[in-house]
């Protein structure tokens, strides 16, 4: 694996769709171009952050114009594209529809899928060597043959920053994400190791960052939305997030997933490690942005027996779907 790690960074002040594509082409093109990650016929999963429904504006989801900008990219090149998330509280297709994505489906004959399909007996190859325990890993995730990762550029009062290695974390199947949440819930250290270890898992060769309008503030959910003006494209998704640290007025030391990453020697982590064909990141350098206050990470008992009970009654409920098409 090469230790040099390129990080695109374009302009795009305006959720414009042809300011939008444009964007995205050219940081994508300065990486070599979307054919260098999608091949004719491959399957292609497009991961945003679908977490609450809600409307774009409120810049809590990925906006469906970046999201967009990417399936016709892949969609040019012979993908077979599907949509995919896993939201705590909805399906992915409820949130797609009060995100504006499930509009960005209709027009181009995609899917949306909930990653809750377990996948017993099908064990991808890591994308990298993994080193630690992580969640089961939904069934669209392990067989698609690139994952393109689409964050929404936010602060997170768990994590400091959710951004392209957290979003990762939607690919954990089902409602299994409160039970880790409530597993690690003793400190975001531990939170940022389980996600290194997906991290290591997924095969995302490329992460597309909306940064046109951010959060800051009490994220991911809560906070307000910031003016940030940026697409950013990598093909390793801590690569991008370590470009963001020196983006943002932050320290590194703050961001959990970059200091355990430095611990563990992931060069990804490492700024002289980054190469930036399009802007730097003192070019892209935002001044003002209100971070979050860190509360611990938690999940009730009580949050963690009803998502368990949730995916136990979807999984009755394919068992008996699979049973009658069956007689």
């Amino acid at each position: 694996m090469s230790n040099t790690f390129s990080v695109a960074i374009q302009r795009c002040t305006t959720y414009q769709a042809d300011a939008v594509q444009a964007a995205v082409e050219q940081a994508v093109n300065l990486l070599g171009g979307m054919r260098a990650f999608v091949k004719p016929g491959g399957l292609v999963l497009i991961k945003p952050n679908l977490l609450f429904a809600r409307p774009p504006e409120a810049a809590v989801t990925t906006h469906p114009a970046v999201v967009e900008a990417v399936a016709r990219l892949a969609l040019d090149c012979g993908g077979r594209v599907v949509i995919g998330d896993s939201p705590p509280l909805a399906s992915a297709k409820r949130v797609a529809e009060m995100a504006g994505i499930a509009d960005v489906a209709r027009r181009w004959n995609l899917t949306v899928v909930d990653l809750n399909r377990p996948a017993p007996g099908h064990r991808r190859p890591p994308a990298r060597t993994a080193s630690a325990a992580s969640p089961s890993l939904d069934r669209t995730v392990l067989e698609a043959d690139v994952v393109i990762n689409v964050p929404k550029l936010k602060a997170h009062q768990q994590m400091f920053l959710t951004c392209g290695v957290k979003n990762l974390f939607g690919c954990v199947k089902g409602r299994r994400k409160a039970y880790w949440h409530f597993k690690l819930r003793h400190g975001p250290d531990l939170f940022a190791e389980m996600l290194l270890a997906l991290y290591e898992r997924i095969a995302s060769e490329l992460t597309i960052v909306d940064a046109v309008i951010g959060m800051e503030g009490m994220g991911p959910g809560s906070g307000t939305p910031k003016p940030i003006g940026l697409i950013l494209a990598g093909g390793d998704a801590l690569a991008v997030d370590r470009a963001v640290t020196d983006i943002l007025p932050l320290n590194w030391r703050d961001h959990y997933v970059i200091r355990a990453a430095r611990q563990r020697g992931f060069p990804a982590a490492e700024l002289e490690s980054l190469h930036f064909p399009g802007l730097t990141p003192a070019e892209a350098r935002v001044e003002a942005f209100q971070l979050p206050e860190i509360a611990p990470i938690g999940f009730s008992l009580t949050h963690l027996i009803k998502g368990l009970a949730r995916s136990a009654a979807q999984r009755v409920k394919r068992i008996r779907a699979a049973e009658a098409a069956s007689r």
